[in-house]
């Protein structure tokens, strides 16, 4: 089957706007979405991290009316997000620099480099851990904040469990019953705190603002937090109840915030 162009109805020059907004707060101001960073259409990213602004800032401005320093939980907000919105920027600016520019590289590219790399795809395609990571990636699943200040690694450490600012991946896990989804069992607003099999109970268990949920196949005696947005906030791989207090209390997720000294 052949087909041929035999007249163009219609075209036109679409301008590309590729930005980042220096600051996503100042003061009471807070910028999201579109108004704090514009993605070229490659992978289409500018819905996913529009949400996760608004995700994000919303637990934030929540968790900052009763916590023990909400400038720190605010500020997070701008901290956490445009240096993810930066990384996302390099990533759709390159992806698109190789789609559609027209410069001489990314043409030898296209032209060349790509017809001659085509026998290859068929072979990473079928490396099912590959595809799925760079799935993962282009979803904006392995998005993190391990770098904020919200991201607290307890004592002693919680080793292989996400670390503090991953995204909490999802699980089959039991709770004393069947085998759920974790993400599931997390779809109720708030703080929830995961604990191991045979971890001590947190010190404060009638908090309305936090669930706690023992995770009855996961043997040790360790503890995760997760935010409201899903990622992992602090662990410990033992009882560390100032640490998790502490923790609460920076989010505004304790019962009644520390009395400063």
């Amino acid at each position: 089957m052949t087909a041929r162009i035999a007249r163009l109805a219609w075209s036109a020059q679409v301008p590309l706007q590729c930005a980042l907004a220096r600051r996503f707060r100042r003061g009471r101001l807070f910028l999201a979405g579109d108004a704090a960073h514009n993605y070229s259409p490659a992978t289409g990213q500018g819905m996913n991290a529009g949400i996760q602004d608004a995700v994000n800032l919303g637990f934030a401005a929540r968790g900052s009316a009763g916590g023990f320093d909400a400038e720190v939980l605010l500020h997070s907000y701008e901290g956490e997000r445009r240096a993810a919105a930066h990384r996302r920027l390099l990533l759709t600016r390159t992806a698109f620099w190789a789609e559609a520019s027209t410069g001489r590289l990314p043409s030898w590219l296209r032209a060349v480099a790509a017809p001659r790399a085509a026998p290859a795809i068929p072979v990473l395609l079928g490396r099912r851990r590959l595809v799925a990571e760079a799935v993962r990636v282009i979803s904006q699943l392995r998005v993190n904040y391990r770098h904020s200040p919200l991201s607290v690694e307890g004592t002693p450490p919680l080793h292989g469990a996400p670390h503090p600012g991953d995204r909490l991946p999802d699980a089959a896990v039991s709770v004393g019953g069947p085998a759920q989804r974790l993400h599931g069992l997390l779809a109720r607003p708030g703080v929830h705190l995961l604990l191991q099999r045979d971890a001590a109970p947190p010190p404060d268990t009638a908090n309305p603002r936090v669930t706690v949920l023992r995770l009855s196949n996961s043997p040790g005696r360790g503890l995760v937090a997760v935010r409201p947005d899903g990622h992992v906030g602090f662990r410990c791989g033992a009882a560390d109840p100032a640490g998790l207090t502490g923790w609460l209390s920076l989010i505004g997720a304790a019962p009644f915030p520390p009395v400063r000294p």
